[in-house]
């Protein structure tokens, strides 16, 4: 519905504004590997982990990164399957140290599991659906009035999923 590009906007935002020392994005994927994404974040606090040691010990190593990096938002984008913040080396935020954690996932299930709050994002309005399919298809193909009774049955079939919109146009 769109996750990712507002995630997008939030972050671009931020790097504007003096709020986080770092701000952090790393991609999960459905095909989750803990090695990945502990590589991910040290990377951009431009550190690596030994690729030597296993991942609790790795675990330890970026958990005290991230604890030397002061506040931090870190966006973990396309979550598909909850896992230990723990077992990866993510600091726990607190009002304390000034962290965030921001996840995107497309599973309520994830969201539960992992403890954090909802924040649902809606399904486009049939108006807003069909002003982003045509702009992605082309405005010039609306004076066809055959074409504008297939555009809007697609829009029915897409169900206000901005991704959608995006691929079929």
């Amino acid at each position: 519905v769109g996750k990712t590009t507002i995630m997008k906007h939030v972050h671009n935002r931020l790097l504007k504004e003096d709020k986080f020392k770092k701000l952090i994005w790393a991609t999960v994927s459905q095909d989750f590997d803990v090695r990945r994404l502990q590589n991910d974040i040290a990377s951009q606090l431009e550190k690596t982990l030994s690729d030597d040691k296993n991942t609790t010990i790795r675990a330890g190593e970026l958990l005290e990164m991230l604890r030397k990096q002061g506040s931090f938002l870190l966006i973990l984008d396309d979550v598909w399957s909850s896992f230990s913040f723990e077992d990866v080396g993510i600091l726990e935020p607190t009002t304390d140290n000034g962290c965030k954690l921001v996840l995107t996932t497309r599973s309520a299930k994830v969201v539960r599991e992992m403890d954090c709050k909802k924040v649902q994002v809606p399904y486009l309005l049939t108006d807003e659906a069909m002003q982003l399919f045509l702009s992605k298809v082309g405005q010039d193909m609306l004076p066809n009035p055959n074409l504008e009774s297939i555009m809007k049955d697609v829009v029915c079939e897409c169900g206000g999923l901005p991704l959608a919109f995006k691929v079929l146009g």
